[in-house]
Formats: C-alpha cells, sequence, structure tokens
C-alpha cells in the first residue's frame, strides 16, 4: 500500500488539484485508508462500520474512507475495474447488519437513491488506471474507492461544486461530463456518477446495484 499512498498523497496534495476539499482533508489528516490484498473483501464491512461511527463522533470533520485495490498485474480493462467497484458494493450490502435507510429509495433509478450501509447514505467514486482521458480519475495503478457520508456535503454550495468541476474541465481538455449532476435533481441518477464513462458519452442501461429483497 506504501507506493499506492505515496503517489495518492503526492496528487492530491499538489496545489493544482483540483477538489480543494480533499486536499484540504488530506492535509487535515480527516481522510481514512484501507488496502483490499488478494481479492480479500472480508474485513471492509467492519472497517467500514467503524470509520462511519469515528465519521458520526466527528461530525463537523470532512471524514472520507479511501479503498485502495491491490493493483492488478496486468493493468486491467475498463469493465473489469467497474464489476469489481460494483461487486464490492454488493458485497458490502450483502453483509450490512442495519435496514436500508427508511429515508433512502432502494430503487437506483430515483433521483433520491444513495448507496446505503450501517443506515448512513453513502456517495461512492472510482478512480481506476483505465481512465485514459478522464484523467482526472486516474489515480495511479489501483482501484480505488472513495466513500463519502452524504451528510458532509451539506454545506458545500453549488458554487463550489461547479469551481472544482470547470477545473476538471481545464485539465483534461474535455466538457463537464453529461452524468454529473446535483443530488435530487429530477434528471440526476447518482449512480451514474460514481463510475463515469471514459469519454462524453452519458452511461446508458440500467444501474448493476440490486438492493436485497
Amino acid at each position: 500500500m506504501k507506493d499506492e499512498y505515496s503517489y495518492w498523497e503526492k496528487v492530491v496534495s499538489d496545489k493544482n488539484f483540483p477538489c480543494h476539499f480533499g486536499t484540504i482533508a488530506e492535509k487535515k489528516g480527516d481522510l481514512r485508508y484501507f488496502y483490499i490484498e488478494n481479492h480479500d473483501l472480508s474485513p471492509l464491512p467492519n472497517v467500514l462500520r467503524e470509520f462511519l461511527k469515528l465519521s458520526r463522533e466527528n461530525e463537523h470533520n470532512k471524514h472520507a474512507l479511501v479503498v485502495f485495490v491491490q493493483p492488478e498485474i496486468p493493468e486491467q480493462s475498463f469493465d473489469y475495474y467497474e464489476n469489481y467497484f460494483w461487486n464490492i458494493l454488493k458485497y458490502l450490502h450483502e453483509n450490512d447488519e442495519k435496514e436500508w435507510n427508511a429515508n433512502i429509495p432502494t430503487d437506483p433509478d430515483d433521483p433520491l437513491w444513495e448507496f446505503c450501509f450501517d443506515g448512513e447514505p453513502i456517495f461512492v467514486s472510482a478512480n481506476m488506471p483505465a481512465y485514459k482521458h478522464r484523467i482526472t480519475r486516474n489515480m495511479g495503478k489501483s482501484l480505488i474507492l472513495i466513500f463519502q457520508p452524504r451528510r458532509i456535503f451539506a454545506d458545500i454550495t453549488p458554487k463550489a461544486i461547479d469551481l472544482i468541476r470547470s477545473k476538471v474541465e481545464s485539465i483534461e481538455n474535455l466538457p463537464i461530463h453529461p452524468d454529473l449532476g446535483r443530488y435530487g435533481d429530477e434528471s440526476n441518477r447518482e449512480w451514474k456518477q460514481y463510475i463515469i464513462t471514459d469519454d462524453n458519452n452519458p452511461r446508458k442501461g440500467v444501474c448493476p446495484f440490486h438492493p436485497k429483497s
């Protein structure tokens, strides 16, 4: 994990990194880290529970959990990492000891849907080496999942989000991805923002995630 984290820290701490919230969180020590080795997901549910407990007890800090997956050799395809990402969320859901948050729809086609674990709505985003055009989402050789409790976004203004996306647009020399919207907007589907496509085409089809019946 040392090499993966070193690269992460170098990128996130750079003054040109587009998400200044991430840079501040890294410098303040508000980020927590975990490393998945040998495809063993079994420790992850407890790790996420402990992280959420920490986050709730320190509600004024913008804690996030960064999960590195041991790099694949050779590097795999975009579809491979995408499937891995959703399989991790499915595994967490299957090993969740609490009921789905009653205030969050279970249908990913609802604009108010968000992934939930331990009763907590969580925005989960992916970085992966298979991003060749959306380069701000390529953070080294690992598939990386970032778990952010939805409540930490409460005081982040639309203007701040637009500024971040404008910086990303400048770095990538690509238009803002059409699937990036705002939580709760009728036209937005949150799951599509977890892993955007590597080009400028909106994602088609249905969400790979299905809640337990």
